[in-house]
């Protein structure tokens, strides 16, 4: 399966923010001018892999190209949505990505496979907007290398998380099961946020906790709520709750609530949202 770009033409739209009274904020996916950097924008072919398109904004992955059947390596590196950070090679960018498709109902520029996606490396010193966790906010006049992650489920910059678990619940229900945590420092976490449990301890099978998972709600300071299969029997005496690995990028600034970040549906494309929250990070 390839990320190929929905596409209505008999759709019409209007200018949706072009009259916006407030114009202090970023554009995810957009680097920052910099003439020292400029020369580090790097061009690759979204992989066949890629369900879905690519935009700007989003953590990367980088291969080399020239594999047989696939696009020729003078073309660029194969990249795709990175899964870890033990992968992460950059960030894709809008900037001078004039080949990305937008359409009527999808303002959002986008690539299909085999499209050129632009990206600036890690290690490249470019400032890259990116949608960020409204919990950043709380960087605002903190140090610049404060310990942050990635969330791979909404493409976006969240707090770093490690903590351990001190107790949890298990209460079985129709069709799904709920947990309920108590971690030992406050969590950072909000509904809707991926986090990974590992080395859980209790008794019964607990091990099927293992993993990742979605933050519900309630979850809040060292309450921690998500969802687990139905029919488990078990308890929770122990674990660890993180997000992966603290990335090697700086923050320099956090906006709040007026910004242009990027939503995502299958059936119509990207829009943007004009009240979102972006960070720059310097990477």
């Amino acid at each position: 399966m390839v990320a190929t770009i929905p596409y209505n033409p008999n759709a019409t739209t209007v200018a949706a923010g072009s009259f916006n009274a407030q114009s202090q904020g970023y554009v995810q996916g957009t680097a920052q001018n910099d003439p020292s950097v400029r020369m580090e924008l790097a061009a690759g072919i979204l992989a066949s892999s890629e369900t879905i398109p690519m935009w700007g904004g989003v953590a990367i992955y980088e291969n080399i190209g020239g594999v047989s059947g696939g696009p020729d390596s003078s073309l660029g590196s194969i990249v795709g949505r990175a899964t870890s950070e033990s992968v992460i090679a950059g960030w894709s960018v809008f900037d001078q990505a004039y080949g990305m498709v937008m359409t009527a109902q999808s303002p959002v520029p986008l690539a299909a496979s085999y499209m050129s996606v632009h990206y600036y490396r890690l290690g490249s010193n470019a400032r890259i907007a990116v949608a960020c966790d409204p919990n950043l906010a709380s960087l605002i006049n903190g140090a610049t290398n404060a310990s942050v992650a990635w969330d791979y489920t909404n493409q976006q910059l969240v707090p770093y998380v490690s903590t351990t678990i001190s107790s949890g619940t298990y209460t079985t229900g129709t069709g799904t099961g709920a947990v309920a945590l108590t971690t030992g420092t406050a969590h950072g976490l909000l509904p809707g946020d991926t986090f990974v449990l590992s080395a859980v301890t209790g008794t019964g099978s607990y091990a099927n906790l293992d993993g990742i998972q979605t933050a519900t709600a309630g979850t809040t300071g060292t309450t921690l709520n998500f969802t687990a299969a139905t029919g488990l029997t078990l308890t929770i005496t122990g674990g660890t709750v993180s997000n992966g690995t603290a990335l090697p990028v700086k923050v320099l600034d956090v906006q709040v609530g007026n910004s242009m970040t990027v939503s995502y549906s299958s059936s119509t494309g990207g829009s943007w949202n004009y009240t979102g929250t972006t960070a720059i990070i310097l990477i």
